[in-house]
């Protein structure tokens, strides 16, 4: 039986099921100062529905195989806890160590945490004592959770655009632009996950780009490892306005072992574009699920960018509703593993009505016993005539115990349109090894420059110099810690 709440932080042993549950409506009907009786009500009805839906759903995916470890019907919830909480803080927290260059180096006295992760320590995770340039002087705007605690720091957002904490207070304060995007776009009814996400929401996060406002750097959102190992649930909310231009940059980083279940959604105004990239780089046990989805409106244009570097299981969704003449969606997605990892990824491209544009690229790889799977699906109905679509999905195997299943799918409904899907599954080329080492390259590093290389059409569409150069310098160390590359 799950503890009793805790009078702080909302604090309790977490298991996906109704005792608990009862007790996380309870603290939050306790904490919430709602304006009328009706917003609770509706909250905690929506929360028991998605318990309902998670107990039905089946779970995703095949069963365990050869090619796959994990059984979604018995993740195991043990030594979990839900918070939920706030925790103010003088000036928002530097920049986790994770998303240091290459070429940064330490200040003089500053300690680098363990393996560039956040340290486990909160006072040490909150530490502006780094080397990293500071959410606060960096970014149009940016918030920072330890677990689902949301550091409270004065902010510093662009004053054009809102960056907020997803709470009851901007949900009532912001009602008339939610109400259509929040719960709306990732059907959670549809997702097991999801519905687990939408049942134990205890944090997220809010950005409103209005109409004609183009942002030149971007707005940031860090999930960082708590002490103690946490049940994060984040709801994070997207709106651009008419014309906006914005990038939204989502990161995962810490040591601990959390699971992590998410959604994102994101809805584009007409002539908007958004570039939304998730870099996720959690520890070595962490479990990280997260579905993505995007609606776009006239002439819009969605750009998901997605790595896959850390955790023992990422699962992610990833989704564009194109409803609207003239929009496009790309994807663009990578993994690699090593060691156990597990990657699932799935895709999708929605053509509701033509003429609509999607192109997907994704590239992955994994070596010791690192195991992936890719699912993508491109729908064109019935009325989306005129519309192009194409996806493209590689990968690499980089010993003989690795596995990536690759299943892409076409469902086409409406003539005149384009639609073309590709995968390839296979090993490093020996031919180009060999001319590698005729020019004098060792194996290794001819190794290490062709896998690089083999990322490149992926990396090269994410936005930014800088986050380029962070993603190969991550993948330069994954292969640094692969110990059966090539075998």
């Amino acid at each position: 039986m799950p503890s009793s709440v805790s009078e702080t932080r909302g604090a309790l042993d977490f298991a996906p099921d109704a005792a608990t549950l009862d007790q996380v409506v309870e603290f939050l009907a306790e904490r919430d100062d709602a304006t009328t009786a009706e917003e609770p009500r509706r909250d905690e009805a929506r929360r028991r529905e998605a318990l309902a839906r998670y107990e039905e759903l089946p779970a995703p995916g095949a069963r365990p195989t050869r090619g796959w470890k994990y059984d979604y019907a018995n993740l195991k919830f043990e030594e979990l806890r839900w918070t939920t909480g706030s925790r103010p803080v003088p000036a928002m927290p530097s920049l986790p160590a994770a998303a240091k260059h290459a070429d940064t180096a330490p200040k003089s006295g500053a300690t680098a945490p363990k393996n560039g992760h956040v340290a486990s320590n909160p006072d040490a995770a909150l530490s502006a004592e780094t080397d990293l340039p500071s959410l606060a002087t960096e970014n149009a705007g940016g918030l920072f959770f330890l677990g689902a605690t949301h550091v409270d720091a004065p902010s510093n957002a662009d004053p054009r655009i809102t960056v907020r904490a997803l709470d009851a207070t901007t949900a009532r304060e912001f009602a008339p632009v939610l109400s259509s995007v929040a719960g709306e776009i990732v059907d959670w009814r549809a997702d097991k996950f999801a519905a687990l996400a939408t049942a134990f929401e205890n944090c997220g996060a809010f950005v409103y780009v209005p109409d004609g406002v183009q942002l030149d750097t971007p707005v940031q959102i860090v999930f960082a490892t708590a002490p103690d190992d946490e049940a994060v649930f984040p709801h994070v909310v997207v709106v651009l306005g008419k014309d906006a231009r914005a990038t939204v940059l989502e990161r995962h980083v810490g040591d601990g072992d959390p699971f992590v279940c998410g959604i994102v959604e994101a809805h584009l105004g007409e002539g908007a574009e958004l570039d939304y990239v998730a870099v996720q780089q959690a520890g070595e046990a962490a479990r990280v699920m997260f579905s993505r989805g995007a609606r776009c409106e006239r002439d819009a244009q969605m750009r998901w960018h997605l790595a896959e570097l850390g955790g023992a299981l990422a699962r992610t969704v990833l989704d564009a509703r194109l409803g609207a003449p003239g929009s496009r969606a790309e994807a663009s997605a990578l993994f690699f593993n090593t060691g156990m990892q597990h990657v699932d990824l799935t895709s999708g491209a929605d053509h509701v009505v033509g003429p609509t544009s999607s192109d997907t690229v994704v590239r992955s790889a994994a070596t010791g016993r690192g195991q992936g799977r890719y699912v993508g699906n491109i729908v064109i109905r019935p009325k989306a005539h005129g519309s192009d679509a194409s996806l493209r999905d590689d990968a690499l195997l980089l010993s003989k115990r690795a596995h990536i299943d690759s299943i892409p799918a076409l469902e086409i409904a409406a003539n005149d349109v384009k639609a073309f899907h590709g995968a390839t599954v296979g090993s490093l080329d020996e031919d180009a090894l060999f001319y590698a080492g005729s020019r004098g390259i060792a194996r290794a590093e001819a190794l290490r420059l062709i896998t690089l290389g083999f990322f490149e059409p992926v990396i090269s569409r994410f936005p930014g110099e800088a986050l380029r150069d962070e993603i190969r310098t991550a993948l330069d160390r994954k292969i640094d810690d692969a110990t059966e590359l090539g075998a």
